[in-house]
């Protein structure tokens, strides 16, 4: 049996009633016996209220930040400290959104123990990113002994709302972490639909001892959870978990148990409403609404999505992306004539320094400056090659978080092109010189290059991908073989998995059928092991 592990949790709290609930007293308890728990409640409580946690935690606050889980994480790590927190093998982020654990959490920490992992969660789902579920993460020392952990929570603020706070934070401090080399894995795998507590999460209780209940599962807020017909009988039947506690908390929170278990049965979303219960006027008003609203409010929710992706890759550029480049550039900008037009901006990396250049539309005007290579830790694909070959361009592959190396389609480009004569050495580093991880490298015909020089590019890429990352490479048919050679050298695989990207557009969805069609030559799309 392994050495004991030294535990920190930071548990997140929130209740409308400044109440905490027996539920979360005896989750707090189960937790305490695994790791030294500290409490944030964000709500005001008075001290008969604390007192009941007491025995379970080392520490307890409760005070309204408005800045959801991740602030009351946040403001839990500013009381403890780096140098404490750093002093734990590992530290567990939970919250109060979910009902549990069902099972001994002993059981699960054996299980992820054995995962070659530096965090993991429970469950996996996908927004912008694949990402791990943020109710309960564990992260290992690795994480919680870097910087880009303590600035991602030094950078926590108010939202407006759960979405924004989903957006800015759940969804990208998987990615973030990624990005900066760790390995991420998850108790319930993306792909194990049969499994998965968001589409099945009795299934997942009875199959997999998956340890929580989401409260959202009883209010209908989880799309594609399936019904269930008797969810007490499952608790009773696989756990010992008191299911008072549950019936005791929804009721507590004003809703009526016969509207929850039809709601459960039924899948479909129930709230507290000012119609009299099994009213003739509420049932004719759900009639009507599944008749006619449900077509338009779905309507509304896909325009909406499609409205509100863009706004926030739009705040989440303006916050994190180029500041550094920008600035340069406007430096450089003021010293040119006004009157002339800038048709291009080029960024040359030699092995010394790298030169930003502007050029006219004759390219008769050119300026430089001498910088890094900033770029940006938000970056997900980069594109090598001339994109307009073979009519790739049609790929939409040129959004503001997509990287061109060596292209020459400079449409919109502006600041994010590159050139490079050196393809086997080239990396980018964002702005405290960290290195860059792409989601999706995509790299168009190359020139004729010998056996060492396609190794030695090829090495540099794989130290450019993170987890899950997809390499993309259209080669010249007669040179398949040559390049399967070196990537499998390099200890790559062939990516045949629909899971391929952390990103929303996979390609095996949206682009094999234009890649894997070119005449006259073979795309090769691989993994890392």
């Amino acid at each position: 049996m392994g050495e004991k592990k030294k535990r920190l949790c930071l548990f997140a709290g929130f209740d409308a009633h400044s109440q905490i609930a027996d539920y979360v007293i005896y989750y707090l308890k189960s937790l305490s016996q695994i790791a030294d728990v500290y409490y944030w409640g964000d709500f005001e409580a008075d001290d008969s209220e604390k007192a009941k946690i007491k025995p379970y935690c080392k520490a307890i606050y409760c005070k309204k930040h408005g800045k959801y889980d991740f602030g009351s994480w946040q403001e839990l790590i500013r009381k403890i400290g780096r140098k404490e927190i750093e002093s734990y093998d590992e530290l567990i982020l939970a919250n109060d959104s979910c009902y549990g654990p069902l099972f001994d959490l002993s059981e699960l920490f054996q299980v992820m123990d054995a995962q070659d992992s530096d965090f993991w969660g429970l469950s996996l789902v996908c927004r912008n990113h694949i990402h791990l579920q943020s109710y309960f993460m564990v992260l290992k020392q690795p994480v919680i002994q870097s910087d880009v952990f303590y600035d991602f929570f030094n950078h926590i603020k108010p939202e407006a709302n759960y979405c924004d706070v989903c957006a800015t934070y759940e969804d990208r401090f998987t990615y973030l972490l990624s990005k900066a080399g760790f390995k991420f894995s998850s108790y319930i795998d993306y792909t194990d639909i049969n499994d998965h507590p968001y589409r099945d999460v009795m299934a997942a209780i009875e199959d997999r001892h998956f340890p929580f209940l989401k409260v959202k599962f009883f209010l209908g807020d989880i799309r594609d959870q399936s019904g269930v017909a008797d969810w007490r009988r499952v608790i009773r039947k696989n756990t010992n978990y008191p299911v008072e506690y549950i019936e005791d908390d929804l009721m507590r929170r004003g809703f009526d148990m016969d509207t929850i278990d039809r709601s459960v049965r039924e899948k479909r979303s129930e709230t507290p409403d000012f119609y009299f219960r099994d009213s003739f006027l509420r049932r004719l008003v759900k009639k009507v609404g599944k008749v006619l609203l449900r077509p338009a409010l779905y309507i509304t929710d896909r325009y909406i999505s499609n409205r509100t992706a863009p706004y926030f890759y739009k705040i989440d550029r303006m916050n994190r992306s180029y500041r550094q480049l920008q600035q340069k550039y406007n430096e450089l900008r003021a010293q040119t004539d006004p009157d002339i037009t800038v048709d291009e901006v080029q960024i040359i990396d030699t092995p010394t320094k790298c030169d930003l250049r502007m050029v006219d539309l004759d390219a008769l005007f050119i300026r430089r400056f001498d910088l890094e290579l900033p770029l940006t830790n938000e970056s997900k694909v980069l594109l090598i090659g001339d994109i307009s070959i073979h009519n790739l361009a049609s790929l939409e592959l040129y959004d503001p978080q997509t990287v061109f190396l060596n292209n020459n389609w400079s449409e919109d480009l502006k600041i994010k092109s590159f050139y490079t004569k050196d393809l086997c050495n080239f990396k980018f580093v964002n702005q405290i010189k960290l290195p860059i991880y792409f989601d999706f490298i995509l790299v168009q015909p190359l020139e004729s290059a010998s056996d060492e020089e396609i190794k030695q590019f090829v090495a540099n890429l794989k130290r450019q991908m993170i987890f899950e990352s997809v390499l993309a490479l259209v080669v010249a048919s007669k040179e398949e073989q040559r390049y399967v050679h070196v990537l499998q050298s390099e200890g790559l695989v062939p990516a045949n998995s629909e899971r391929g990207l952390v990103v929303r557009s996979d390609p095996f969805q949206i682009y094999c059928d234009k890649i894997y069609s070119i005449k006259g030559y073979k795309t090769l799309i691989y993994k890392i092991k």
